[in-house]
C-alpha cells in the first residue's frame, strides 16, 4: 500500500460531473457490471485490457490484435463477441497471460472519457480494498459513478458501491475531507438493507429479466480481486488498463 496522503474525497454521481472536478485519481465504478468484470478478469490472470467507447471499434481492435473480445449491448454479448460482460462467467474465462478488448454501454465510456485526466482506476465491490489502498496514495480522489444510458442517467447501484469504497478510504484516513455526495454515499452504504437496495435498482431488475441474476450475486461480493486495474495509456475512444496487485 502507498503511504496514505489522501486529503479530499469527492463523488461524482455522473461522469459529466467528474469532468468538472480536479483530482489526482479517479475511480470509475460500474457495479453492474463493467468494473466488476474488469477486476475479475485481472484476478483471473489477464495481462492487459483495451476498453473502448464504440462497439465497432471493439470489433476492429480485437480483429487486429487477436485478443479476446468481451462486452455487451443491452446487457447481452453482441454478434461476434467471444464473451459477454459477465463477471460470473469471467471467473472461468481462459484469460491467463492474454489480452482482451471490452466494450460496454456505460463503464468503458466513463473510463475512456476520464483517461486523460490523471490516474484512473476501475473500482467495484469486488476490489474495494485494493482500489482504496492504491487511491489512498493520492491527495485528491474522485469516485465516479458510470451511470446508465451511456452515462447520462444516475444509477443507484454505482452510488451504493462507491459508498463502500469511500468508507474504506475514510477508514484508512479518518481526517479525510469528504464532499457532500461522498459523505451521503458512506451513510447509505452502511445500511443493513444494502443488498436489497442494489437488487431493487432498475439495472438489477433488467439483468434479472435477462436471466443474469448470478452476475448480481457475484457483484455484491467484496474483495474477490486483489487487483486495482489502472489506465496506463489512452487515446481518442480507447484506454489501456493493466491490473497490478495492490499492497
Amino acid at each position: 500500500m502507498l503511504q496514505p496522503m489522501i486529503r479530499r474525497l469527492d463523488l461524482a454521481p455522473l461522469p459529466s460531473e467528474a469532468l468538472a472536478l480536479e483530482a489526482d485519481c479517479f475511480i470509475v465504478v460500474d457495479l453492474l457490471r463493467a468494473t466488476t468484470t474488469i477486476a475479475t478478469l485481472f484476478a483471473a490472470g489477464l495481462d492487459h485490457l483495451l476498453v473502448v467507447d464504440d462497439v465497432d471499434r471493439a470489433r476492429e481492435a480485437a480483429r487486429k490484435s487477436g485478443d479476446l473480445l468481451f462486452g455487451e449491448v443491452g446487457g447481452l454479448p453482441p454478434r461476434g463477441f467471444d464473451h459477454g460482460n459477465s463477471p460470473f462467467e469471467a471467473t472461468a474465462a481462459p484469460v491467463a497471460g492474454k489480452g482482451a478488448v471490452l466494450f460496454t454501454t456505460n463503464g468503458t465510456l466513463a473510463l475512456c472519457s476520464l483517461a486523460p485526466r490523471g490516474t484512473v482506476l476501475a473500482g467495484a465491490l469486488a476490489n474495494a480494498g485494493a482500489v482504496a489502498s492504491v487511491a489512498a496514495g493520492y491527495e485528491r480522489v474522485v469516485l465516479v459513478c458510470a451511470g446508465e444510458n451511456r452515462g447520462q442517467r444516475f444509477a443507484g447501484e454505482d452510488f451504493l458501491a462507491a459508498g463502500v469504497i469511500a468508507h474504506r478510504l475514510a477508514s484508512l484516513v479518518p481526517e479525510i475531507q469528504l464532499g457532500d455526495a461522498a459523505a451521503l454515499a458512506i451513510r447509505i452504504a452502511s445500511t443493513p438493507d444494502f443488498e436489497h437496495l442494489v437488487r431493487a435498482t432498475n439495472h438489477a431488475r433488467a439483468l434479472i429479466d435477462l436471466n443474469l441474476a448470478p452476475d448480481i450475486a457475484f457483484a455484491l461480493r467484496e474483495d474477490t480481486s486483489l487487483t486495482a486495474p489502472a489506465v496506463v495509456a489512452s487515446g481518442a475512444g480507447w484506454a489501456l488498463l493493466q491490473g497490478a496487485l495492490s499492497g
